[in-house]
């Protein structure tokens, strides 16, 4: 496209939309659409304008800007500017539209991004906003649900393991199950939902409540939060829920690590989560996502949560037994293999290379078999020893990984927030015993054997060599968990409540 030509195109297309951007947009979209057209005209030429105002304006201009936001967002390498309109794009779509609309004013104000990249981001909210406004003319939906999940269906690992089990076990039992998708607006605002959580979706025990289609109401008899970082930023287009009673997990610590020096850095504030839960649910009780959580609050945490209405009993991790469990040990060959299923950061790891070793012996007959990942440790020892095999986060279902290894050592930094994951709990399932660090044991009691990073060796050893203490270890895990960890210990935790009034 010739120079005159574009010029007269984007005159044109200014000239068209500004009316309409002053009569769809709400205001904060009005302010950054005003200052644009401001300066296209300027930068263009009013006389280009005034002669292009007498041409039709083509309807295709606003499909085509929305497309030319997503083409030139999601392109390899995309630079920064690119980056922030990617972001918009997703806050809308996400259902953050008065955070996009923040956004786009910031950007639409940046002279050096280029024009047509701009204009083409203004058009893309325009257009939302109109379909916006044709949905909200809409009677809302109304719904009912015995349980509504209120949650980041997209987050990798034990969270969505965690959902995935109590949803799975929720629409066993006969219960109908809502599930409001909701994405941490700091890292992803629109974030996919796991293939985990989708695959649970059927559209009649589990449905999945929707933002984008129109206003909805929705009634249960009871809501469940987790975990609370999403509220540290609510979904500005959401539905209204009426529960009988609401439930906020903090499955994890508000701080990522808690050490001498102080708290490391936060993940998630106790008042600002509070204050949003109340506005959009109204009255609610937190529970601990486990011992160790609900250990860490009362000690770091004492005066934040003086006036919560907090449980006295966390809310554990379910895991269905039968699902877990292994036909038999791994067969014997002289070789004892030590598996580790984790993340691949520092803070899953020993702080110091000798402890590291201790918990992970490379010394015959060890093997260390790691699931997830494993560059943390590598830069601890530059360099890993060659017993290890490390296998990539998803490289196998974790039940595949559980049947190739003898123990699970289960061993993190000192410094670590207080919680323990879902791996132990699989493992355990699994019929693999779990060595860990004494300070696990509030949360396992004899699910697991807990010894000290030097006896890790000479405990695989004796398990190795006893099949009836392996097989007593197995048992003990396993009475546990169902005790504690158990469809009937989630149903007996439940605080089900009538719906209110819609």
């Amino acid at each position: 496209m010739n120079t005159a030509l574009r010029r007269t195109v984007l005159t044109f297309a200014a000239v068209a939309v500004a009316p309409a951007l002053a009569f769809v947009l709400e205001p904060q979209y009005a302010l950054a659409a005003a200052l644009l057209m401001l300066i296209i005209l300027i930068g263009l030429g009013w006389a280009d304008s005034r002669r292009l105002q007498r041409l039709r304006r083509d309807t295709a201009v606003k499909q085509a800007a929305a497309e030319l936001l997503r083409s030139r967002a999601v392109r390899s390498g995309e630079t920064r500017d690119a980056a922030r309109m990617r972001r918009i794009h997703e806050a809308l779509e996400g259902g953050f539209p008065d955070s996009a609309a923040r956004e786009a004013q910031e950007l639409a104000a940046d002279t050096e991004i280029p024009i047509a990249d701009r204009y083409a981001l203004l058009q893309s909210l325009a257009a939302w906003q109109i379909e916006h406004d044709r949905s909200l003319q809409a009677a809302p939906e109304r719904s009912a649900f015995d349980i509504v999940f209120v949650t980041h269906a997209g987050m990798p690992g034990g969270g969505t393991a965690a959902n995935a089990a109590e949803i799975a076990i929720c629409r066993d039992l006969g219960l109908t199950v809502g599930l409001l998708h909701h994405p941490v607006y700091a890292e992803h605002p629109n974030a996919p939902v796991h293939p985990r959580i989708e695959a649970l979706i059927d559209g009649e025990s589990v449905r999945r409540i929707g933002i984008g289609s129109g206003p909805e109401a929705v009634e249960c008899a009871l809501a469940i939060v987790r975990p609370p970082v999403v509220m540290m930023h609510p979904l500005e287009r959401r539905p209204t829920i009426t529960a009988g009673r609401t439930a906020v997990i903090a499955d994890r610590t508000p701080f990522l690590s808690y050490g001498p020096e102080g708290p490391g850095a936060s993940v998630w504030d106790i008042a600002t989560v509070e204050r949003h839960l109340t506005d959009w649910l109204g009255p609610h009780t937190w529970y601990a996502g486990d011992p160790l959580v609900q250990a860490a609050l009362r000690e770091h945490h004492a005066e934040e949560i003086a006036d919560l209405d907090l449980a006295a009993e966390p809310w554990e991790g379910v895991i269905e037994i039968d699902q877990w469990r292994l036909d038999g040990r791994r067969a014997p060959d002289g070789r004892i293999r030590i598996g580790r299923h984790t993340r691949d950061h520092r803070l899953q790891w020993p702080e110091d290379s000798r402890t590291l070793l201790e918990c992970y012996p490379e010394r015959d007959p060890f093997e260390v078999h790691v699931l997830g990942g494993a560059e943390a440790p590598a830069r601890l020892l530059d360099g890993l020893p060659g017993n290890w095999t490390v296998h990539p986060a998803d490289a196998m279902p974790a039940k595949d990984f559980l049947a190739q290894i003898d123990v699970m050592a289960y061993f993190t930094a000192a410094e670590g927030g207080a919680s323990f994951g879902r791996a132990p709990l699989e493992a355990m399932a699994a019929g693999v015993p779990v060595l860990m660090d004494r300070r696990f044991e509030p949360a396992f009691g004899p699910a697991a054997l807990y010894c000290a990073p030097g006896e890790v060796g000479a405990t695989a050893e004796r398990l190795a060599a006893d099949p009836a203490a392996y097989a007593a270890q197995q048992a003990a895990a396993w009475g546990h968990l169902a005790d504690r960890f158990s469809a009937k210990a989630l149903m007996d935790r439940l605080p089900l409540g009538a719906p209110g009034p819609a």
